[in-house]
């Protein structure tokens, strides 16, 4: 049975969203909301109208295995999406994505789009680890 599936990006600021499917496993990046108050309505619309199933959300584990200030606010949020959407969510490494997300834009005219990008490579990355 074929899913899709949200990749999210979680950031101080924004949050980058990437979508797939079981089916390519192939992530691509979506869109990025602001943080604001309406941010579990805004993804519970998206996850509506995109026929979402489960979410993979990145989770910042440090190289050194370390669980940072960050890390503890990305597993909140991973506690309120879970309640909030009522859909699995699956919290994967996101080691230096935001980086490599920034070195793929670079020299393009896809400046600012960074945070959509780091949610495909987590999203791509989960998808990689499934075969």
């Amino acid at each position: 049975m074929n899913e899709k599936i949200l990749g999210l990006d979680y950031g101080l600021k924004k949050v980058g969203l990437a979508i797939g499917d079981t089916e390519t496993k192939i992530a691509s990046p979506f869109k990025i909301l602001e943080k604001s108050i309406s941010i579990f309505n805004d993804l519970s619309k998206i996850c509506q109208t995109q026929e979402i199933t489960k979410i993979v959300l990145g989770v910042p584990v440090g190289l050194k295995g370390i669980k940072s200030e960050q890390y503890e606010q990305v597993i909140a949020f991973s506690d309120k999406l879970t309640q909030a959407l009522g859909l699995e969510v699956i919290q994967q490494d996101e080691n230096l994505s935001s980086t490599y997300a920034q070195r793929l834009l670079q020299g393009t005219k896809a400046k600012g789009k960074d945070d959509a990008v780091a949610a495909m490579i987590v999203l791509q990355s989960y998808f990689d680890g499934q075969l």
